[in-house]
């Protein structure tokens, strides 16, 4: 085998791990439990603090508050 040969390989071998590493990065995953009341108000705690934290506009912090009460 050529050295050019060899250096795709590597690259090829390379990427793969790299493509494997990102497919595995990329899972979503989903939580279904309930929350209680306890949780809900230190999801909208930290909600606020990353709002002024972030400079975020407050609209969607109280929408995201809100969506968070309706379940």
């Amino acid at each position: 085998m050529d050295r050019l040969q060899q250096r795709r390989d590597q690259i090829r071998a390379r990427n793969r791990v790299r493509y494997s590493a990102d497919q595995e990065i990329m899972r979503t995953y989903h939580i279904n439990a309930d929350l209680t009341r306890e949780t809900t108000d230190e999801i909208a705690e930290a909600l606020w603090e990353l709002k002024d934290s972030m400079d975020l506009p407050t609209e969607e912090i109280e929408l995201a508050i809100a969506s968070r009460q309706l379940k």
